[in-house]
């Protein structure tokens, strides 16, 4: 038989958490790799970013070459474009490569896979940007009702833990009441209570009702709800029981005035058994159809494995739309649907390469990574065991991914897990705006009120006083405004040695590791037209961009202490503790692969981001994409050795 690879990709994921996981024994699968595969941390690309890693181990190549640099894209039409769009990557991918030698591969929810380049094989959904109702494939993000009091929202960042101005929170919906006007209501103990839901579209704000009806269906108290599609107890859309999820609808909705079928499944998070209260999450509202190249495969997958869902995140725990349990089931069911495809299109539909990306352990990372690891400054070892049993529960629906691929697999299959990256605990935080601000290199015309956010548009730029400036996302470069010339030199040196002899205060550490002119840039992998004119490190414990998150730096200035903690990854040094990691992955297991292995990188140094794909090439004897400029890990394969034996 022919060989297969199958690397299903798990964002955010940190090897000391599985290692440590494997140690108290429940991880079988996890246990597994290490003991039968090679397991690796991956030097990443920088910056540390999502797009920018995604892109990396699929074309082999570096940052300055595929062009993914942060989360938009500069074209030279003065337009921008998602980095998760496939327009936006400018290298060649794996599956090109393995395509042209007659290789078909399958992709589900991969970073800027689409367009993929790819005439036969199998994409579902290759946009994949992690944020909060950033996909064109959903009528409506998920939502949840109650008829008790809303809480404040939070405010989404486009990472998945962001997007300024936006806020998801609870939709507060009429108080619950005898149910009057309705025909053909169901048998119920005591009286049956009705209220009603709204789901407005993403695109056009089309509204769509649903009438729901609760009922006591054993005399205990009311234990259900009917979600109906009109005040008619036959038309039923689902029955959901207390505490449990429904079954998946297919219904038809309006977006932006056109008819589409999207799938929805309802959860009863709380209901009061004497009908004071009510609290029902939806999922979101997800096409039926047009996820998939080719079209006609979302139809076979609805059929074979049910709804495709898109947004499956900790966004509902960490905005209260539900509790952690009923974020991570949502998590769960994407996962194993994506295990699931991938074993279908492998041995089913003749793929030879699958890849994927899942979000959980980023989305986990952030929010509740710094409450684990006793090196951030807002540990609290009293919610240590609950954070930390959130954090094994997640691992554990890992591991039933990974299970559910090596059943799956043959003495030919190669079976594996990437990860772009893990993340590390707040420690310091910098707002590298206020600083170019304070030292007068930007001016805004409007004052420095969004400064203080670590934002400013550059419609509030005063070109004519700026002389360097961010641009308008979070950023690890630095832009002059001027021409090369002498100008330009005395800016350059000015801001080198601001950078350079930037001191927090505090610590009496300096935050800035690294600061290059472009020219030297390469170190770091950065060179071309996506590369600002200064390029800066933040030293390990330092990082940037995320004041969305964390409300304020204590006691002002431009680097201090986050009022609020999280954990983050980006444009600070590769960073890990016992427990944490920025690190990325590379797990593989397969026919030629030295079993229990681990580079030792205090000797050897680590593996590269941009080596994954050559390394799978390998496996397949072909040539990788044509901008590729990783190298082969031989390491991992038997019969090759790092150590040199002289023979002197």
């Amino acid at each position: 038989m022919s060989k297969k690879v199958c690397v299903f990709g798990m964002d955010g994921f940190i090897v000391p958490m599985m290692k440590k996981f494997v140690k108290e024994g429940c991880l079988p699968n996890f246990e597994r790799m290490l003991r039968q595969g090679t397991v690796n941390q991956l030097e990443p690309s920088f910056p540390v970013w999502t797009p920018t890693n995604w892109a990396t181990l699929a074309t082999g190549a570096h940052t300055g070459t595929h062009g993914a640099s942060r989360w938009t894209v500069d074209l030279a039409s003065n337009n921008r474009l998602d980095s998760f769009d496939g327009r936006a990557i400018s290298a060649e991918r794996i599956w090109n490569a393995l395509e042209r030698a007659g290789y078909k591969s399958g992709l589900i929810h991969y970073p800027a896979a689409y367009p993929s380049g790819l005439n036969a094989g199998f994409v579902i959904d290759g946009f994949a940007h992690p944020g909060y109702a950033h996909t064109d494939f959903e009528v409506a993000p998920c939502q949840s009702y109650t008829t008790g009091q809303v809480s404040k929202g939070i405010e989404l960042e486009h990472d998945g833990t962001a997007v300024r101005g936006e806020q998801q929170k609870m939709v507060s919906i009429p108080k619950l009441k005898a149910a009057k006007g309705w025909k053909h209501l169901p048998h119920s103990r005591s009286t049956p209570l009705e209220s009603a839901i709204q789901v407005l579209s993403k695109l056009g704000n089309d509204a769509h009702r649903f009438h729901l009806l609760v009922i006591d269906s054993n005399g205990k108290g009311y234990d259900r709800v009917r979600v109906c599609r009109d005040k008619d107890g036959r038309n039923c859309v689902v029955e959901v029981e207390a505490s449990k999820w429904s079954h998946w609808a297919i219904e038809t909705f309006k977006v932006n005035g056109k008819e589409k079928r999207g799938a929805v499944r309802f959860k009863l998070v709380e209901l009061h058994p004497g009908g004071e209260h009510l609290k029902l999450y939806r999922s979101q509202i997800t096409y039926t159809e047009g996820f998939t190249h080719p079209e006609e495969l979302a139809a076979e997958l609805l059929a074979r494995f049910g709804p495709y869902q898109e947004h499956a995140s900790m966004v509902p725990y960490h905005s209260h739309l539900a509790d952690f349990d009923t974020a991570l089931e949502e998590c769960e069911y994407q996962g194993l649907w994506f295990a699931d495809v991938a074993n279908y299109l492998l041995y089913e539909k003749g793929c030879s390469f699958f890849t994927c990306h899942w979000h959980l352990y980023d989305y986990l990372n952030h929010i509740c990574l710094n409450y684990v690891d006793p090196v951030c400054p807002g540990y609290d070892s009293k919610k240590e065991d609950q954070y930390m049993d959130y954090f094994r529960r997640a691992y554990r629906v890992g591991d039933h991914i990974l299970g559910k691929l090596w059943e799956a697999a043959d003495e030919n299959t190669y079976v594996g897990v990437i990860s772009d990256h893990g993340a590390f605990p707040d420690i310091r935080i910098a707002n590298i705006r206020k600083f170019l601000f304070e030292k007068g290199f930007t001016v805004l015309k409007n004052g420095s009120e969004s400064i203080e956010e670590d934002w400013a548009s550059e419609e509030d730029i005063d070109w004519g006083k700026t002389r360097a400036y961010l641009k308008a996302t979070k950023g690890f470069d630095i832009y002059i405004n001027a021409q090369p010339g002498p100008e330009y030199d005395r800016i350059e040196a000015e801001l080198l040695t601001a950078l350079r002899t930037w001191t927090d205060e505090q610590t009496g550490r300096t935050p800035i590791a690294v600061a290059l002119p472009k020219r030297d840039a390469y170190l770091l992998g950065q060179w071309g037209d996506q590369c600002g004119d200064i390029v800066f490190v933040w030293d390990h414990g330092y990082v940037s961009g995320y004041l969305a998150q964390w409300q304020k730096i204590v006691g002002g200035g431009s680097v201090g202490a986050p009022e609020v903690y999280g954990a983050h990854h980006g444009g600070f040094l590769p960073t890990q503790s016992d427990i944490s990691s920025t690190f990325a992955t590379l797990l593989l297991a397969g026919p030629g692969l030295k079993k229990g292995y681990e580079r030792q990188v205090e000797k050897f140094g680590y593996i590269h981001t941009a080596d994954v794909t050559p390394t799978l090439c390998h496996i397949f004897n072909v040539s990788p994409p044509a901008q590729s400029q990783g190298a082969v890990a031989y390491d991992l394969f038997e019969g090759h050795d790092l150590e040199f034996e002289s023979s002197s």
